[in-house]
């Protein structure tokens, strides 16, 4: 197997730079061992395709490399401009090291986790990587895809014209409340594959071919004749075959209100054609309303969404675990929401906490199936210890949430922290070899700040 012509940059930054000009098919493996790649652009479809290789690839230290792109031309593909971490126009590291301090520092951050399936490996990858670049997914307009649109790294793993999956699982972001979304473009889709690349043509409704022709209808207004203009062609002149006048001027002697369609293929004539839409992806004649109308986003992480970035989806909200007198977080936004609006319009003032359950991996490790018990445990302390009118709910798989409607701060720090106590109580004497942290926090609910802005200040530590 033929290797990768790297050159490795010389820098005072004791950082490994690896300058690839040379692309051939290699273990793109050993490129794990580098901090940072810049790859010459002299070669563009080589770059290119290393670069997806790279991108496509399900392990952390290489889909998460700093790559650079080196050029002197403007004339960048999108594709890879929007993979990369930058163009450069020269080889000095300077101008780059910082950059690359940032990125190996934020995915210093990123626990190892585990995925189960193939879409909770793809969702995983593309939020570690939207962290560690303090990014949006932007889609970027793409010609060659069939959906016209492409999402830099979560278009790499749907080349395959499973586009539908890609939508079924950036929806499922959108419901998990990971991504948050902002309108680019509305699409209509082939209802087969997902293709945008359709034409759309006025079809015979008799016999269905698309062999029309058309021309104006006339209408004459003194003897309120209607006919296609070919009844009215007298040489040079239009004459009214009902009254035999001649017609001078339009819109004094005449109008033209429609057009009239005539199929080549079976001698129809009809004003009203049918509106198909063919698909050239996968051949289909799709009658337009049953095209698939699709919004395209930009999607922009949620705290809860960096959250799981951070930590992996074994820490994503629970909602199968079945807690008496929680609700769901779906749920347990619109209720803040609800309150946010609340306090904006009437000038009230309500108060959101949490309780933030904190051990160490390897004392959750010894907890095992134990862990579940001690969860519903301290659920059922809080439900007791709260008022009928807060709001429950139970995330990321060891944060407490409550809205406190009507409630200082303060009032809900002290409620909170008399739980805290309680239950660290409890739990030393019921867990003597097990250390256990609760972390509490209460802020205002006001006018002020969005929903995603308050729970992003609950759930982080």
């Amino acid at each position: 197997m033929a290797e990768l012509r790297i050159t490795k940059l010389p820098n005072i930054y004791n950082r490994e730079i690896a300058y690839i000009t040379l692309y051939e098919e290699s273990d793109i493996r050993q490129l794990a061992l580098y901090d940072a790649l810049i790859l010459d652009y002299t070669d563009a479809t080589g770059c290119l395709k290393l670069l997806r290789q790279c991108r496509s690839s399900f392990i952390g230290s290489i889909y998460l490399i700093p790559i650079f792109i080196y050029s002197i031309e403007k004339n960048i593909d999108p594709k890879v401009e929007s993979m990369s971490d930058g163009i450069i126009s020269s080889l000095q590291v300077e101008g780059i090291i910082t950059k690359i301090d940032k990125l190996k520092s934020r995915q210093a951050n990123l626990t190892t986790v585990d995925s189960d399936t193939p879409d909770i490996r793809i969702m995983t990858k593309i939020m570690r990587y939207l962290y560690t670049r303090e990014i949006k997914l932007q889609p970027i307009v793409d010609p060659h895809s069939s959906l016209g649109y492409s999402y830099p790294i979560l278009s790499e793993h749907y080349n395959n014209g499973n586009i539908s999956d890609m939508f079924r699982l950036t929806d499922d972001l959108i419901n998990r409340e990971f991504f948050k979304p902002k309108f680019v473009d509305r699409l209509h889709l082939c209802s087969n594959c997902y293709s945008s690349f359709i034409n759309y043509r006025e079809t015979c409704p008799k016999c269905g071919s698309g062999d029309l022709v058309t021309e104006n209808l006339i209408h004459h207004f003194v003897c309120a004749y209607v006919g296609p203009e070919h009844d009215f062609h007298s040489g040079d002149y239009l004459v009214c075959p009902k009254c035999n006048r001649m017609l001078r001027h339009i819109g004094v002697d005449y109008d033209k209100p429609s057009l009239v369609y005539t199929c080549r293929n079976c001698l129809n004539t009809f004003q009203e054609p049918n509106m198909e839409a063919f698909c050239f992806s996968c051949q289909k004649h799709n009658p337009v309303e049953t095209l698939i109308d699709k919004q395209i986003y930009s999607f922009e992480l949620t705290p809860i969404g960096e959250e799981t970035a951070l930590h992996g989806f074994g820490k994503e909200i629970k909602e199968e675990l079945d807690l008496p007198g929680f609700i769901t977080f779906t749920t347990f936004n619109i209720f803040l929401k609800y309150e946010i609006e609340r306090a904006k319009n009437n000038n009230r003032l309500s108060s959101a906490g949490s309780l933030i359950l904190s051990l160490a991996d390897a004392d959750r490790h010894k907890l095992g199936v134990g862990y579940s018990k001690l969860v519903t445990e301290i659920a059922d302390f809080m439900k007791n210890a709260t008022t009928s009118t807060d709001i429950l709910s139970f995330i990321n798989n060891n944060t407490f949430l409550i809205i406190s409607p009507d409630s200082e701060p303060a009032r809900l720090h002290n409620v909170l922290e008399n739980i805290r106590q309680s239950l660290l109580k409890l739990l030393l004497s019921s867990l003597p070899n097990i250390h256990i942290n609760l972390i509490i926090k209460a802020i205002p609910i006001s006018g002020y700040k969005s929903h995603n802005e308050i729970i992003g200040e609950l759930i982080m530590l």
